[in-house]
């Protein structure tokens, strides 16, 4: 009996010694610092070029459809100079690509990279930002933030028959150190029935990386989801940002010519 009773007395002694979360102050505190950091991460890039390599399956939507899925490989040139993100088509299926695709400049002004830092954190999106958890990710201990965007500062779809601007929402990863952020999670929501993309969602992970001597945190991966009723597939894009160098003037891009 003596036995059963110091037993039980351990056991309900243990919740005493587990970790507490932040209090609400330091929450708060935890997502200015993290919101700091996103709203002055564009202005502390450095110029810089890299390759982006893009691996997309096309599959049938269902196990039952025998139809083969198509498979597709792209590489661009991907270049961040005095603020804009900017993409040259190099390849396709390891074939150069046509000199209309080759010669098509695209400025990435929504979407996976600096642009999407300033939707979720820059307060006049009207952003709904809660501290959520924290966790370990690649091995780094990191806060985790709950984001929601209204429609007016969402996320930009594109399909044959037009475009369109839908809420998202998801889950940003900071260095619970630096504030850094190291991954965004996010799926679209309230996507009108009848437009052809559905079910789009993505993570994003930024590395540190090294260019002309110093390090920056960078794009470093992402996977995208999303169903197109176009085509009747579901899509994956696996994305692998690499071969980050300086932005020098011999790079082979014309910013002027670039159009959003």
């Amino acid at each position: 009996m003596p036995r059963t009773l110091s037993f039980a007395l351990i056991v309900l002694a243990i919740p005493l010694f587990a970790e507490k979360g932040p209090s609400p102050a330091e929450q708060s505190a935890v997502i200015k610092a993290v919101r700091d950091y996103a709203l002055s991460y564009t202005k502390s890039l450095p110029n810089y070029t890299c390759t982006l390599t893009t691996r997309g399956v096309a599959a049938p939507p269902n196990a039952g459809n025998t139809r083969t899925p198509v498979l597709t490989k792209t590489e661009e040139q991907l270049s961040f100079f005095n603020g804009k993100e900017l993409r040259k088509m190099l390849r396709i299926n390891g074939q150069p690509a046509s000199d209309a695709d080759a010669g098509q400049l695209r400025e990435n002004t929504s979407g996976e990279f600096a642009a999407l830092l300033d939707a979720i954190f820059e307060p006049s999106t009207g952003a709904d930002l809660v501290w959520a958890h924290t966790a370990t990710l690649n091995k780094i201990k990191v806060d985790v933030i709950a984001f929601k965007i209204p429609q007016a500062h969402g996320y930009g779809l594109n399909s044959t028959k037009g475009s369109i601007r839908v809420p998202f929402e998801g889950f940003a990863y900071a260095d619970a150190q630096t504030h850094a952020v190291m991954r965004i999670q996010l799926k679209c929501v309230m996507i009108p029935p009848d437009f052809e993309m559905q079910e789009f969602d993505l993570t994003l992970d930024y590395k540190a990386a090294h260019v002309a001597g110093h390090e920056a945190i960078l794009p470093n991966h992402f996977v995208l989801h999303y169903r197109d009723f176009a085509d009747d597939s579901i899509h994956t894009d696996d994305g692998q940002y690499a071969a980050y160098h300086e932005f020098s003037s011999s790079a082979s891009i014309d910013f002027e010519a670039a159009k959003p």
